[in-house]
């Protein structure tokens, strides 16, 4: 029994021993404890102490007192192996700790950026008054973009919302039709209103020829318009075509109103449209024709033109139905000494139907009367 304590005590200090003392011990750059490697023959010997502690015989007693002397001499051995082992891994763990501390510190030089020089005295004045103006620039800026914005929220607020809309100068459109033309509706916001975009609009219709629209601020708007006036007519099959002295067709209706037809024009009938406009060389003949009418009413003889025929711009034939007779005026020389040639015939060929031509040599011949047979 002495024998067996006494191999217990020693197996548990060979034991002991082969464990480091980490008190003592101070590791620098190891993150994990080197663990202390096992031979064959120090496992070999483990498992034939444990056979040997269960045999109870006290022949092999002496068979165990030599191995528990063995492996009180190699434990020894391999914990010098050890701590040769040790030192070796602390002194490479040095040695890279310490490479890599130089490369560590040559790589932090270069990464520091250079300290600036201490600005002069001047310098340093420059600096703040270049930061004293920008500080008023930023401290202006944000004051503007606080006002345009408080601004801009006060227009486009209700208090600007339109509660009347006022029309002036109309005379055959109704304000009904030029409202909805307009798009403006009540309780909109003044401000949304694109003024052109309503101009714009109402002039698509023939008889408005020019649009003004007007803010008065609070909550009204006023739209002015110019309309076209129908000074002349063509005709389209069975109705009538009001057109203004501009050669814009005005509208085309079934009411004849009491207005010189014009005849004998160039612009085809698919293109007699309301809002559209005559041909360029009917345009031409539509300014000698003003010029005649013109001249016309200026003797008291425009009232009594019914028709004007512009087939010809050397010889425009003008319808008096009244009085039965039509007058081949020509071109529009000489329109006021022609008018006049006119005027005189009319009064001497009462109720004579027939031709009135001033378009001969008025200094020889005169006005020329043939009467209808």
């Amino acid at each position: 029994m002495n024998n067996r304590a006494k191999e217990k005590s020693q197996n548990k200090n060979t034991k002991d021993k082969g464990i480091l003392d980490l008190d003592n011990e101070i590791i620098i750059g190891i993150k994990s404890l080197p663990k202390v490697p096992k031979t064959k023959k120090a496992k070999s010997q483990v498992t034939e102490n444990k056979k040997s502690k269960t045999k109870k015989s006290k022949k092999d007693s002496r068979d165990t007192k030599k191995k528990v002397a063995n492996k009180k001499n190699k434990p020894k051995e391999v914990m010098r192996k050890n701590v040769k082992n040790k030192k070796r891994q602390n002194d490479d763990v040095e040695l890279r700790l310490g490479i890599e501390d130089e490369i560590y510190k040559e790589q932090r030089k270069k990464k520091q950026v250079k300290k600036k020089p201490k600005l002069t005295p001047k310098q340093q004045e420059i600096a703040r008054k270049k930061r004293m103006i920008i500080f008023r620039l930023m401290k202006w800026t944000s004051l503007v973009a606080l006002l345009v914005g408080g601004s801009i929220y006060f227009l486009l607020s209700s208090f600007f919302n339109i509660h009347s809309i006022v029309i002036s100068g109309n005379e055959k459109m109704t304000q009904e039709t030029i409202i909805s033309l307009s798009g403006i509706e009540l309780e909109q916001n003044t401000f949304k209103i694109s003024k052109s975009k309503v101009e714009q609009a109402i002039k698509t219709n023939a008889y408005i020829d020019s649009v003004k629209i007007k803010r008065k601020l609070p909550d009204t708007i006023e739209i002015q318009v110019v309309e076209r006036k129908p000074a002349y007519m063509l005709t389209l099959g069975n109705a009538y075509v009001y057109m203004n002295t501009q050669g814009y067709l005005l509208e085309i209706s079934q009411e004849k109103l009491e207005l010189p037809i014009i005849t004998g024009i160039l612009t085809p009938e698919d293109q007699i449209q309301e809002g559209n406009r005559l041909y360029a060389e009917d345009l031409q003949k539509l300014s000698n024709v003003i010029q005649i009418m013109d001249s016309a009413n200026n003797n008291d003889i425009g009232k009594l033109i019914t028709k004007i025929n512009i087939s010809n711009k050397q010889d425009y034939v003008l319808e008096l139905k009244s009085e039965k007779k039509n007058v081949h005026v020509g071109d529009t020389s000489n329109l006021s000494t022609k008018m006049l040639y006119v005027k005189k015939v009319l009064q001497n060929e009462k109720k004579k139907e027939g031709d009135i031509f001033v378009n001969t040599d008025l200094s020889t011949k005169g006005a020329v009367f043939r009467e209808k047979v």
